[in-house]
């Protein structure tokens, strides 16, 4: 009996873990890397088509299908980490683990599609923005706006 508690409190945990995304899953990335991955470019600030057909295409948000909308933080992840600071505020699926910041973006949003070819107008901005943040110590895991 005390095993099979033990075995279900590990699970459990092992499956919490998994959920705020801080062990890495079957392919490699946490939900943090993630989002790295899909939202983080500090070294530009590309606010072109051609940045965001590039940008999409090599981040991997083109396959198996094209991505209709994304947003890149022009801001290093230690100023975006920061964002996780801030009030918390109630996330579009209804959490209250979101939180607001005001950074340098491309909105990347697509324009035409067809079988490996995705098209994306980027549009620049300093704006508002809204992440999910989650773990110990919080992190970014989603773009919520």
């Amino acid at each position: 009996m005390a095993l099979q508690k033990t075995l279900s409190l590990l699970l459990l945990s092992l499956l919490t873990l998994l959920g705020l995304g801080l062990v890495q899953l079957s392919y490699g990335e946490t939900m943090y890397e993630r989002f790295q991955r899909q939202h983080v470019d500090s070294k530009q600030r590309g606010v072109t088509s051609l940045y965001c057909n590039t940008m999409m295409q090599t981040r991997g948000m083109t396959r198996p299908r094209c991505k209709q909308f994304n947003t890149f933080i022009h801001a290093d992840i230690g100023a975006i980490n920061n964002i996780c600071s801030t009030p918390n505020i109630r996330c579009k699926n209804g959490r209250m683990n979101c939180h607001a910041g005001i950074v340098r973006v491309t909105d990347c949003r697509l324009t035409a599609s067809s079988p490996q070819n995705c098209r994306y107008e980027g549009r620049g901005s300093f704006r508002h923005v809204v992440i999910a943040c989650e773990g110990n110590p919080l992190v970014p895991v989603h773009f919520d706006s």
